[in-house]
């Protein structure tokens, strides 16, 4: 195949590259206040990005040393070793994590560790307020938001709040991992025997048993079923 030979007109033809590279040199010297002007904006953002950064930085640094001092103290109470003014202490210092830090991670948990010990010490409408705050800042995606939706709903049992807590249990039971889904209906069911409507119980305890039942609570759930049937169930007459 012969080869095609290069006329010299294209020989004389200037690089396509050079020739664009110069535009852009010689552009930027005609107008070389605005290219130190775009220069010196980008530097600012730069810095102001990096600022905000190792301020946030900071910030979350101090907000989980305060987490874990409260965390400490915390657990120090719970294993029985110390008097009832570390829980208050431990309550502080979680209350000033969520206060002082509120954007940070750590207060995410903070918020779900004070709504425990509220719990714990039969303050419900405070452990109320915690988890709630919490699921107002999260969405289903937060690894925590079914325990948190679950806890909410055994606060409001534990407050006898009953239409509250058949409401946080439906809410788990449509928006919970399967796992979940499986022990809101077990919930529902105990909310629904609490107030004495048993159809309603037998029918969530009959979902429960139909998911994926504890083997030794499920059979005593079972055991319940039956003999609330075998009440129903009028007898023969002889």
């Amino acid at each position: 195949m012969a080869k095609r030979k290069i006329r010299r007109k294209e020989l004389k033809k200037p690089d396509e590259f050079i020739t664009f590279s110069s535009r852009i040199i010689a552009w930027c010297q005609e107008n070389i206040r605005i290219v130190l002007r775009i220069l010196v904006s980008v530097a600012v953002l730069i810095l102001i990005t990096s600022a905000v950064f190792l301020f946030k930085a900071r910030k979350e640094s101090k907000a989980r040393g305060l987490y874990e001092e409260a965390l400490s103290l915390y657990q120090v109470e719970s294993s029985g070793n110390a008097g009832a003014a570390n829980y208050s202490m431990a309550t502080a210092k979680l209350e000033e994590v969520k206060q002082r830090y509120h954007s940070t991670t750590v207060a995410t948990n903070a918020r779900i560790d004070l709504g425990n010990i509220y719990f714990q010490e039969g303050d419900y409408e405070k452990a109320i307020s915690c988890y709630t705050d919490f699921l107002q800042h999260k969405d289903l995606s937060h690894p925590l938001y079914d325990q948190t939706l679950e806890s909410l709903g055994q606060t409001y049992e534990a407050k006898r709040s009953w239409q509250e807590a058949v409401e946080v249990y439906q809410r788990l039971a449509s928006e919970g991992v399967p796992a979940y889904q499986a022990q809101a209906q077990l919930y529902l069911g105990r909310v629904y025997e609490a107030i004495g409507d048993k159809q309603k119980a037998m029918t969530h305890y009959d979902n429960y048993l139909n998911e994926s039942p504890a083997p030794i609570f499920g059979e005593r759930i079972r055991i319940k079923l039956r003999r609330w049937r075998q009440a129903e169930t009028p007898k023969d007459k002889g």
